[in-house]
């Protein structure tokens, strides 16, 4: 007999859970529950390994039943403290393109329970589901019966955005991968950035899974997600403990609260900076008498400063005047904005006209003409009575 044949006859299984916690109503909102085969010397076999044992000997169904069996029997202890508690339950994807309704038998058990639909989310992996129409199906039935869907490892692999529309998930579980080191990879900042906006805007929660750092936990929590889940919390455990679930909430606070207030203090650094120059520059600029020459007598000024990526100039009616000033070296491909450029639609053009200070820093982007990390500073000035807006590109 082989060894998940065994496991399976004798139920050799148990149940870990790992707590998911909302930074935002600081509550314990759920436990993931995750299988664990016992192997014949009493060591754990990890789930990926025990599911595709299971597809070798043609028993991905039991296992998976099993393991939702075993997952309601577990969590019933943990709901029966405290009803509000999610259970989130991993489907076996790939089993999903062959859906009927009640091929799971899965309602009947919660009910046998008295546990609410209501109380469960069902995770799946869109990705490896290959029938759309099936999919639907699954998400349909389920969500009609009260049940809650997330899209689990979110930002990875084939995530296909297009399908969001047909599971038309509760939660949106951003993948491990994008929150490991978040804190010096901006990329991967803006990305969970952009899930979590995304997340808000199609009534679904932004959950950041596998977050093991102070940190990681930070910038989840500032790029908005609001449930955390990851080891920096609690590690999977049959008895999960969540006593001082607050206290980590606290210690994440303070983080955040320093991390602002860094923020805030570089910003503010900048800004006079920018405002310095501004007044520079505007003396310069009018002492022309042709403002388009503009560029040749800010360069020099401009080169002083190690910080500046480009200058430019644009008028009341959003047009720019003259060149991009460029200082240092640029992409081969980059394509700098021209004299009578339109930018009546970029943000810091129309916020800096908007400002009651008619200043406006933005936040930190990867430059087109670089690849540098910039952020642009726009300030209104006023040259014999016409009014522009300077704008400088500094490097962060």
């Amino acid at each position: 007999m082989s060894r998940i044949k065994e496991i399976l006859e004798n139920r050799r299984l148990i149940i870990h859970f790992q707590p998911i916690i909302s930074v935002r109503g600081r509550t314990f909102f759920g436990v993931e529950a995750l299988i664990r085969g016992i192997s014949s010397d009493g060591t754990l076999i990890p789930p990926g390994l025990l599911f595709d044992e299971a597809a070798e000997e043609g028993l991905n169904v039991e296992l998976d039943r099993l393991a939702r069996h075993l997952a309601i029997e577990s969590f019933f202890p943990l709901w029966q403290e405290n009803k509000r508690l999610l259970l989130f339950v991993n489907f076996e994807s790939k089993l999903i393109d062959s859906f009927e309704p009640g091929s799971y038998l899965f309602d009947g058990l919660l009910s046998r329970h008295g546990i609410p639909f209501s109380n469960i989310v069902l995770e799946i992996k869109e990705d490896e589901i290959h029938d759309t129409e099936k999919l639907e199906d699954f998400c349909t039935h389920y969500r009609n019966l009260g049940f809650n869907i997330a899209l689990d490892d979110f930002g990875i692999g084939s995530s296909s955005f297009d399908r969001l529309g047909v599971v038309r998930p509760n939660i949106i579980k951003i993948d491990r991968s994008l929150m490991s080191n978040i804190g010096s990879n901006h990329i991967h900042q803006e990305i969970v950035h952009a899930i979590c906006r995304m997340s808000t805007n199609i009534g679904a929660i932004a959950l950041a899974e596998g977050v093991e750092e102070l940190e990681e936990a930070g910038f989840a929590k500032h790029a908005g997600a609001t449930l955390i889940q990851g080891f920096w919390f609690s590690r999977p455990s049959a008895n999960p403990v969540c006593d001082n679930f607050r206290g980590q909430i606290d210690l994440l606070k303070s983080y955040c609260d320093r991390l602002h207030a860094d923020t805030h203090a570089y910003n503010e650094a900048l800004r006079h900076q920018g405002e310095s120059l501004c007044l520079t520059f505007q003396e310069s600029i009018a002492s022309l008498s042709d403002i388009y020459g503009w560029e040749h007598t800010l360069r020099p000024i401009a080169d002083a400063v190690s910080n500046i990526e480009t200058l430019y100039l644009i008028n009341a009616s959003a047009r720019q005047v003259g060149p991009t000033l460029l200082l240092g070296n640029t992409r081969s491909f980059f394509e700098p904005m021209e004299h009578g450029s339109d930018h009546s639609r970029k943000e810091y053009y129309v916020r800096t006209l908007d400002s009651m200070n008619q200043y406006y820093l933005t936040g930190n982007y990867v430059s087109l003409a670089t690849g540098n990390l910039c952020c642009t500073y726009a300030r209104k000035i006023e040259i014999e009575d016409q009014s522009f807006v300077l704008c400088i590109d500094f490097i962060r």
